[in-house]
């Protein structure tokens, strides 16, 4: 949606929140020999940096540690969000207490904790990422909803 101005920036801060309140995310990662490959992760923003955890020997990190060009996407195709940008490796969760309680924080339905890191030994790696561009929009208003954020 456009601002009362009719600006058509998106701020990092918006885009920050937006990741934060969504449950899961896609990751979009190239291998070596160039095919893409998407998965659903969960995603965790702290002091506005994102934060995606994973196991070592899954296809996403493997192209990550290869590759670290990435793209994260929500899942709703009617109210958008794309923001790509690189995935550094940043060690395993929990060398970074303060982000796996972002994570503990944000994902509390039953059975979640299975799942992360403190409970979950294969999830073994933690990447931060450093996004360069997003592009949102909602589907309804398409052509005056488009709002772009760029570190250029």
């Amino acid at each position: 949606m456009t601002t009362a101005s009719g600006s058509t920036t998106l701020e990092w801060p918006e885009v920050a929140r937006r990741l934060q309140a969504e449950r899961t995310v896609w990751l979009g990662t190239v291998g070596v020999d160039g095919a893409p490959h998407a998965a659903p992760v969960w995603l965790a923003v702290l002091d506005d940096e994102a934060f995606i955890f994973m196991s070592a020997a899954t296809v996403k990190a493997r192209n990550l540690r290869v590759n670290d060009q990435a793209v994260v996407h929500c899942a709703d195709g009617e109210d958008v969000l794309i923001v790509s940008g690189r995935c550094e490796f940043v060690g395993h969760p929990r060398e970074l207490p303060e982000v796996l309680d972002v994570f503990a924080r944000k994902y509390q339905q039953p059975g979640d904790s299975d799942f992360l890191p403190e409970q979950d030994a294969t999830a073994d790696c933690l990447f931060r990422l450093t996004p360069t561009r997003a592009l949102a929009w909602q589907l309804e208003e398409f052509e005056g909803s488009q709002r772009r954020w760029s570190t250029t």
